[in-house]
């Protein structure tokens, strides 16, 4: 209100007064907005006085549209104090009355009509009575802290699903530019196919005209041979040169007889012959056969690029043979290995990063495999066998000795111990599928064990030694369907599929029992090379994904080595072998052969 041409900051009265007698009544909606407009109307709903504008359109919005209006004439000529901030909503139920009243046991906010309908019972205070030391309740204060904290929560949400979204779209771009880089690699190939297939049919017409004009050639010369010997003969003739005239007779006769044989020749060699194109009937096969470029897969990963994406969309056969190339030998020993290197298991991190474990120096070993060092290592007190990635900077390795599994990542140009679960069971080796561990255990029984990644087992597979002897490596299928475990047995050696109730679905056992089997590992086409370790070249073997064998040739012979750990780069295609150059079983493996995949 402002009094006598004063302003206060809060306005308490729609009234400006000089005298006792005189007074002036002003709107309150425009008093608010810092105008001073004299009232024409009042609203006894809102209970403010109203000027002719606000008058007018007070009944417009759905909110004021059935208030109760008095015009100029009929209007309180009173002032009234504006409604407080702390005016009360209008009672969902009950329209006209305001929810003034809080009930403990329901904890909720009510009105007189509810207190007196629903909870007569229950235990119900006076809001205003209540209020008057909310400022300073611990309750309001929990409020506002969890209220800012769920803001936080939902920013971080807001945020990942930003991030999402710009994933799913780099993600979108990737596989349609994918498409598109396919088709025009297929165009390319095309375009070749068809030069060639052009250039054998112009070869083919051109050797056709080119005999065609010689032998054009050579008809002309035999009729102009056959003209000249007859006006020679008519000369004779004519001349009565009967001696010479025998003589060409015989000789035009001879040469008669060999042009009609070279005609009767030439026209048995060039009869009804005629070039025509014939399709492949491979292509057109293939072309009824797959009605699409490729297979579009939506596969649930981790944060490692997804292997299942470079997978090969053909169905490998038996007679579909792998070709391997080899391209270097890796050292791994560093300057601080006080023993020869045993690198019992192999993992490619990132196309760049691999992690060893190195068995007989009680390491685990970070190698980059583009500038050619050894980054990191990670001194344990017990020797790690195997080692499984879980997402582009994190692995899990087995402490056969330490009876559990040790989780790490690479930070910082370093290998980090992060934790270690303890599972009470000589853990070999191990793989990781969809948020759970594949680990086999080779003692008493030997057993297969799912863990999820807190280290609880899920389930586990023995058969009390009718399923397993001795197993040794593991490893999981692209698509996470199938447990593929390599049991190196006492009398039957064998490689096995299960499925994760622990069934076995197909069995794979090399020729004549074969020699240990070691490392297993799956390539981009699906199938999976196995390492055995005997007395033999024949050294790695391919299986298909139901145990089939599968072609494998090498460009060059290694002559005897051992292979035991084994990994695969579905990216670049790249295989890595651990091997022993020697035979046995306690016979370290210090070297690692590199093949490039064609």
């Amino acid at each position: 209100m402002e009094v006598s041409g004063q302003r206060k900051t809060k306005l308490t009265h729609s009234v400006s007064h000089g005298s006792a007698e005189d007074f002036v009544l002003f709107c309150i909606p425009c008093d608010r907005d810092g105008e001073r407009v004299p009232a024409k109307g009042f609203c006894t709903t809102c209970n403010e006085h109203l000027c002719k504008t606000c008058y007018k359109h007070h009944r417009k919005p759905a909110p004021t549209r059935n208030h109760v209006l008095l015009d100029e004439d009929s209007m309180s000529t009173t002032p009234t104090a504006p409604i407080s901030q702390d005016d009360f909503d209008s009672c969902d139920d009950h329209q006209d009355e305001k929810q003034k009243y809080y009930c403990r046991d329901h904890d909720i906010v009510v009105c007189s009509v509810c207190v007196t309908l629903d909870h007569r019972t229950c235990k119900v205070e006076y809001i205003p009575k209540l209020s008057k030391h909310i400022l300073d309740s611990e309750e309001l204060n929990e409020l506002m802290v969890e209220m800012k904290s769920l803001e936080e929560v939902c920013k971080l949400g807001i945020k990942r699903a930003k991030d999402e979204i710009k994933a799913i779209s780099e993600n979108h771009d990737k596989v349609i530019k994918a498409i598109h880089q396919f088709r025009k690699e297929i165009n390319t190939r095309l375009d070749d196919m068809e030069q060639i297939a052009v250039k054998n049919a112009e070869s083919i017409f051109d050797k056709k005209q080119m005999h065609l004009k010689s032998l054009s050639t050579e008809i002309e010369d035999m009729k102009e041979e056959t003209v000249q010997k007859q006006v020679c003969l008519d000369n004779l003739i004519q001349r009565n040169c009967l001696d010479k005239l025998y003589v060409e007779m015989k000789v035009a006769k001879k040469r008669l007889i060999q042009m009609k044989m070279k005609t009767k020749q030439q026209s048995r060699i060039n009869n009804n012959e005629t070039v025509s194109f014939v399709k492949h009937q491979a292509i057109i096969d293939m072309l009824e056969k797959y009605k699409q470029l490729g297979e579009i897969l939506s596969v649930k990963s981790s944060n490692r690029e997804n292997d299942a994406m470079m997978k090969d969309t053909s169905t490998p056969t038996e007679d579909t043979s792998l070709n391997l190339e080899v391209v270097e030998d890796i050292d791994m020993k560093s300057a601080s290995d006080s023993n020869k290197c045993d690198m019992t298991g192999i993992e490619v991190i990132q196309p760049n990063k691999m992690v060893v474990c190195d068995y007989n120096n009680s390491k685990v070993k970070w190698y980059d495999t583009v500038q050619k060092i050894i980054v990191s290592e990670l001194k344990l007190n017990n020797s790690p066998n195997d080692v499984a990635a879980i997402t582009d900077a994190r692995f899990v390795v087995t402490v056969p000795n330490d009876e559990c599994v040790h989780f790490m990542s690479l930070e910082n140009h370093r290998i980090v111990s992060d934790r270690k679960v303890n599972i009470n069971e000589t853990c070999y080796g191990i793989a990781y599928s969809n948020d759970k561990l594949v680990v086999s255990c080779n003692y008493h029984p030997g057993k297969v064990l799912v863990l999820d990644l807190q280290g609880k087992i899920l389930q586990s597979f023995s058969g009390d030694n009718s399923l397993f002897c001795y197993p040794q490596y593991v490893t999981v299928n692209t698509a996470g369907t199938s447990i593929y475990v390599s049991d190196m047995g006492y009398s039957v050696k064998a490689v096995k599929q299960l499925d994760w109730q622990g069934n076995v679905i197909n069995t794979y056992q090399p020729a004549q029992g074969g020699g240990n089997l070691r490392g297993i590992c799956e390539l981009n086409d699906g199938t999976f090379l196995v390492c055995l370790s005997q007395d033999s070249d024949d050294n790695l073997r391919r299986i298909s994904d139901s145990c089939k064998p599968c072609k494998i040739t090498l460009n060059e012979k290694l002559g005897r080595w051992y292979p035991r750990g084994i990994a695969y780069c579905m990216k670049t295609r790249r295989l890595y072998v651990s091997y022993s150059e020697t035979s046995g079983i306690n016979e370290s493996c210090s070297c690692i052969k590199v093949f490039q995949l064609k």
